[in-house]
């Protein structure tokens, strides 16, 4: 996973801001369902995925709403307590064995003091999570279960697909794990 590549995704920051940031990170490992962020708990970090899949989510009584997947190079916050400072509206969730960086808010915003650039970044950064939410919305909501599955794979990748369990991609499509199945079926024999 390259750093530098994570955050140059979204908006170009310079080498010497990517130092900056490099010397707050803290390296962790979460195991297979072990949640790194808590929906209705205040989070204090930001999270660089390393390695393995992480699965945003709402929860509501006992219904859940999956609404990303993190993967190597992905970032990850909790924007409700990063820009307004109110418990998460969602938990993340290790679906794998997952190793992420984590940079407390407080020294984020103490890199952001030195270095300009990375304030342009997490206002771009804020952008590019309206334009995933958009993206995932008509992803979502336009065109049959069929078809919304193999833009995902368009989307995702196989390789990345393959790690995420049924149940949690269904949810995420809006569709049933049945109806998911038979599709997934119809695609191996080339249908």
């Amino acid at each position: 996973m390259d750093l530098a590549k994570s955050f140059r995704d979204i908006y170009h920051i310079e080498d010497s801001t990517i130092e900056q940031l490099r010397l707050h990170l803290t390296r962790e490992k979460y195991s297979k369902g072990e949640k790194i962020i808590r929906q209705g708990e205040k989070s204090i970090y930001i999270y660089i995925v390393i390695d393995g899949v992480v699965r945003c989510f709402h929860e509501d009584g006992d219904n859940e709403a999956t609404i990303l997947f993190g993967v190597a190079g992905n970032i990850f916050v909790s924007l409700a307590s990063i820009v307004y400072g109110q418990p998460s509206q969602t938990s993340f969730e290790a679906i794998s064995d997952v190793e992420v960086y984590s940079i407390s808010f407080d020294d984020f915003w103490a890199v952001c003091d030195e270095c300009p650039d990375l304030m342009r970044w997490q206002s771009h950064y804020q952008l590019y999570q309206l334009y995933t939410l958009e993206k995932r919305s008509t992803l979502t909501s336009i065109g049959d279960a069929y078809t919304r599955y193999q833009q995902y794979i368009k989307m995702r990748g196989k390789s990345t697909i393959a790690q995420i369990p049924l149940k949690y991609i269904s949810q995420y499509l809006n569709i049933s794990q049945e109806t998911l199945s038979r599709i997934r079926n119809r695609i191996a024999r080339g249908e």
